[in-house]
């Protein structure tokens, strides 16, 4: 797998799907672990030559992650501060090598959300633009979300 990586790698530095399937070869129940995605996902996070989406690969790390986890469990991954860790930085190069992707505010806004980073999520809700409420589960959750966020940023101005 590795030279075959490698030689996608070399032909186009932003390619996400090479990076998705040697993630795909490290999960678990094949040729790796969680700690072996992660590492990689932390290679595709720090690379000075890979870019595109290549940055968010961590994203689908932990999504593969959670989904191995009960319902409860799942909800509760994504408040983690070593998750946060890994989102924030990722979204933060990705944006900074494709700022022009302002549709990518939606996924950013719905990490922060699950993470309970408030501010975070404040400062991307005010960059979305035209609101994708599918994504988010319907309006009314969305609606949901805001409120939360409003209400977390209020409790934390008062006194």
């Amino acid at each position: 797998m590795e030279p075959w990586f490698q030689r996608a790698m070399t032909l186009n530095t932003n390619y996400y799907d090479a990076c998705y399937a040697k993630l795909f070869y490290l999960q678990p129940k094949w040729h790796g672990s969680e700690e072996a995605m992660l590492e990689f996902a932390g290679e595709c996070l720090n690379s000075e030559q890979w870019g595109g989406h290549v940055p968010l690969i961590i994203l689908d790390v932990h999504d593969l992650i959670s989904q191995s986890l009960g319902h409860e469990a799942r909800k509760n991954y994504w408040k983690r501060p070593e998750v946060w860790t890994d989102v924030n930085p990722a979204f933060e190069k990705f944006f900074r090598l494709n700022p022009q992707e302002t549709g990518w505010h939606h996924n950013y806004a719905l990490y922060a959300y699950r993470a309970e980073q408030w501010t975070e999520l404040n400062k991307q809700l005010g960059l979305l633009g035209p609101v994708n409420y599918d994504y988010f589960g319907g309006k009314e959750e969305f609606d949901k979300m805001v409120r939360l966020a409003k209400e977390h940023s209020v409790a934390r101005v008062k006194p």
